[in-house]
């Protein structure tokens, strides 16, 4: 290897080094397991262009893996410092970082039928005001149908408090309103639905919503997400975790 060779990839590893140590010391609370595979190497006046195989930021938080590419953009156009930042970024998303309350998460995850993950995206949902005065009902008021099932949209919607239904709710192609499985742990001050939809013909969906019945119903939760178009027999997993 040439000389010149050699020190490009001795900068590369004490970058990530570095890296690494300030990421794990800011995140040490939250953060089970981070490391990333492969090298980036760092040329000319601290650019950073993507090495011979993709660069991954990896996280293992509470015993699940998330897994994020480093988006190196054009040729050459990643300084140093914004593949860092990047690399952040990615490897401690807002809701692994310590301190930060996981209130209100939903985590979307499409997968193929082989397996492969193909969108894995963490976005904040909104309560809306018929969710909240569905909660009210449940805890002070007069109590109302549970809300637990999950409908999708493929509507490039922008959720708003007012809303009372999903635009544009997807009824086929497996996509259909679901039921969703429930799970709390005792004392605990949140708890997950969660439901794994199968697609049974070409369908995308971007947007989610909770509801308290089958049809029709109270919206209480919404959200958007970056669209995931499926193919049939592909999934996707979605997975509410609401706090109280």
């Amino acid at each position: 290897m040439r000389k010149g060779k050699r020190l490009e990839v001795i900068a590369s590893i004490l970058v990530l080094g570095a890296f690494a140590l300030v990421a794990v010391l800011l995140n040490v609370g939250r953060v089970d397991k981070t490391y990333w595979s492969d090298l980036v190497e760092i040329y000319g006046p601290g650019t950073a262009r993507r090495a011979p195989t993709p660069l991954y930021a990896k996280n293992i938080w509470q015993g699940k893996a998330y897994i994020k590419e480093v988006d190196f953009g054009p040729y050459d156009s990643l300084t140093a410092r914004e593949f860092v930042e990047q690399m952040y970024e990615k490897m401690f998303p807002v809701q692994f970082r310590e301190g930060v309350p996981v209130k209100g998460n939903v985590h979307v995850v499409a997968r193929h039928k082989d397996g492969t993950v193909f969108l894995d995206t963490w976005v904040h949902n909104l309560r809306v005001n018929a969710g909240i005065n569905w909660q009210y009902n449940q805890m002070a008021g007069s109590t109302a149908a549970v809300c637990d099932y999950i409908a999708l949209s493929n509507a490039a919607v922008t959720p708003a408090a007012t809303d009372t239904t999903l635009s544009s709710e997807i009824t086929s192609n497996g996509l259909a309103r679901a039921l969703g499985t429930a799970t709390h742990s005792s004392n605990a001050t949140s708890y997950t639905l969660v439901n794994t939809f199968t697609a049974t013909a070409t369908q995308a969906a971007q947007a989610a919503g909770m509801f308290n019945n089958s049809s029709a119903g109270t919206l209480c939760f919404e959200n958007t997400f970056t669209q995931a178009s499926l193919v049939a027999n592909d999934t996707l997993t979605v997975t509410w975790t609401i706090t109280f």
